[in-house]
């Protein structure tokens, strides 16, 4: 790969990155947990696909050593699933914060009325 090639790549993957992620954080801080899972259920899936596809088009006497090199390459695929999902238990975790202190003040704002009518 070129010089020219390269400046033009990696700035350019790098900003699809940031969008991908940005993404992943904005469907992950929504009211409902499923569209946070979408990416990541996505990048499972084909990675599975990826991995298991050397097995499917391979010749009978090949199988030799495929299972371990369809592992790896698995579990090496399957690095983007859990980099999406820590912005998604992040953004979970801070709505199930965020609910619980709505709570507590909802709970503190209620006695105090109830002890001021009182």
């Amino acid at each position: 790969m070129s010089t020219n090639q390269m400046v033009i790549i990696l700035p350019s993957a790098l900003v699809a990155m940031y969008l991908i992620i940005s993404l992943q954080k904005y469907l992950s801080g929504r009211e409902s947990r499923y569209p946070g899972l979408l990416i990541p259920v996505v990048c499972f899936v084909a990675a599975t696909i990826l991995a298991v596809r050397p097995l499917l088009v391979s010749e009978p006497g090949q199988y030799e050593g495929l299972g371990l090199f369809c592992l790896r390459m698995w579990l090496t695929f399957n690095i983007p699933t859990i980099v999406f999902m820590f912005p998604y238990f992040s953004q979970r975790r801070r709505l199930r914060a965020a609910r619980l202190q709505q709570e507590q003040a909802r709970k503190s704002s209620g006695e105090a009325a109830s002890g001021a009518v009182h």
